[in-house]
């Protein structure tokens, strides 16, 4: 048998992403703190514009009040205040991309932030696939895209171990979505993991970054 010796590649490690203004697309409300909140709250730090745009609300065993005060609290947790929530039920495609067109038109983004296509969540993915549709034809918008319920292959990992706690902090306000799953224990692991495997000390989240013109091309979406 050959050797693989020599076979593998590293991600990229950057302390925060390429771009200066950060339009993140959260399917549900605690998406982004689960995939990329560390990233983001260091962005924040830095002085990076950010707009943090959740385009449904869960339903289940709990209330819309009680749901919309976690929400609030995680906002209010993260000190990331640019956020816009759609009260509803997850829109479909054509709502859907209207809600994000709207958003990238007033916005202007230099980079995106969605749930990658190797997600597990048909919500997830129709995200993707909304924001791969919209970037099409544009050159001027990089997409950074993130893990949430699927390990993506990256291309770039970003260290978090200084804004690892806060991040869990602000996952912990959404308490009502943490009945069936740990959300704080599988965090920990998925980005305890990233950061060893990039022979990292602490914490890491990853990402898989490319133009946003080039998505449909990659993924044939």
């Amino acid at each position: 048998m050959d050797s693989l010796e020599g076979t593998t590649w590293d991600p990229k490690v950057m302390d925060i992403p390429p771009g200066n203004r950060f339009l993140v697309i959260s399917p549900h409300p605690d998406d982004d703190a689960i995939g990329c909140m560390g990233t983001l709250l260091k962005l924040h730090d830095n002085g990076s514009e950010i707009r943090i745009v959740y385009t449904s609300m869960q339903t289940g065993n709990f209330t819309p009040d009680e749901r919309l005060s976690e929400i609030n609290a995680a906002i209010r947790e993260s000190e990331i205040l640019n956020c816009r929530l759609n009260k509803t039920s997850f829109p479909n495609a054509a709502d859907l991309k209207s809600i994000i067109s709207d958003e990238i038109f007033t916005f202007e983004p230099d980079t995106i932030l969605v749930p990658s296509p190797f997600e597990n969540h048909d919500e997830h993915l129709r995200t993707f696939h909304a924001v791969a549709d919209l970037l099409e034809n544009d050159d001027s918008i990089n997409v950074l895209m993130y893990e949430v319920w699927g390990a993506l292959m990256p291309n770039l990992v970003v260290p978090i171990s200084e804004t690892m706690e806060k991040k869990l902090s602000v996952i912990r306000m959404h308490g009502t979505q943490m009945e069936d799953i740990d959300y704080v224990r599988m965090v920990r692991g998925i980005n305890e993991y990233r950061a060893a495997m990039n022979r990292l000390n602490g914490y890491a989240e990853s990402f898989l970054y490319m133009p946003g013109k080039d998505l449909k091309k990659m993924f044939r979406v």
